[in-house]
């Protein structure tokens, strides 16, 4: 069974090739092939070319794939859009199912392999969403290593991230893109893992149990998520939000 996973939401293109029983003869041992770089603003235009060079790397073919797993957000509006659009496309030319995966959940993943917890550990997602704002959520983590968000995803100021009565950790970039709003946060975290972005190696583990549970989609039914409506703030916001 192998699974594409792509996630383009942030800097860093992400892309990768995952099968775990190998390939498409015996003799193909299992696999993981990631190529995740921070390319700046148009990181997510190299996505598409990556994809070929996985599979050509792999020696598999497109019919070969299982699913194309997803990052549909939140995060930035024009790579998530791309990487929509992309894992769309493939999905309706081989005719493959789609495994939305949320890019708060994969970050969860990558702090929870960083900063090695174990089952029943809570931890906080916090990152940054601009316009002085954050995304996050709590998760807690499962006996298989995964997290289970409880709750929704939220979008408020730094400050207001409400934490966790029990001991928790704090992943995402809020706290150095925030370091004063979040100083009370990162001081109260038992550990903090400031560096974790979405992975595609996460969106693939996270994509493999999505499919175990049959909660894949059809290419039609791919669709981002947001959480917030307004793109970007007019001058008037701008100006009034620089410290004087």
């Amino acid at each position: 069974m192998t699974i594409l996973a792509i996630d383009t939401s942030t800097q860093w293109c992400s892309v990768a090739l995952v099968n775990a029983q190998g390939g498409r003869d015996s003799s193909q041992p299992p696999f993981s092939l990631v190529r995740h770089e921070n390319l700046g603003p148009e990181s997510s235009q190299h996505a598409l070319d990556w994809v070929e060079a996985l599979l050509g790397e792999a020696n598999i073919f497109f019919k070969d794939l299982e699913a194309i797993a997803v990052g549909i957000g939140p995060g930035a509006f024009t790579g998530i859009r791309i990487g929509v659009g992309i894992g769309q496309g493939m999905a309706l030319g081989g005719d493959l199912p789609c495994l939305p995966i949320v890019c708060l959940d994969a970050i969860a993943l990558e702090g929870i392999d960083s900063l090695k917890l174990q089952s029943g550990d809570r931890l906080v997602v916090a990152v940054d969403a601009r316009m002085s704002e954050v995304y996050w959520a709590e998760y807690q983590v499962l006996a298989n290593g995964l997290p289970e968000r409880l709750g929704d995803i939220h979008l408020s100021a730094p400050e207001c991230v409400a934490l966790p009565e029990q001991a928790f950790c704090l992943v995402g970039n809020a706290v150095t893109a925030y370091p004063e709003k979040m100083q009370t946060h990162a001081a109260k975290a038992q550990k903090t893992d400031a560096d974790a972005v979405p992975h595609a190696r996460s969106i693939a583990r996270l994509g493999f149990d999505a499919l175990e549970k049959g909660l894949q989609v059809s290419a039609q039914d791919l669709q981002p998520i947001y959480i917030r409506d307004k793109v970007a703030q007019t001058i008037a916001e701008r100006t009034q939000a620089k410290p004087e």
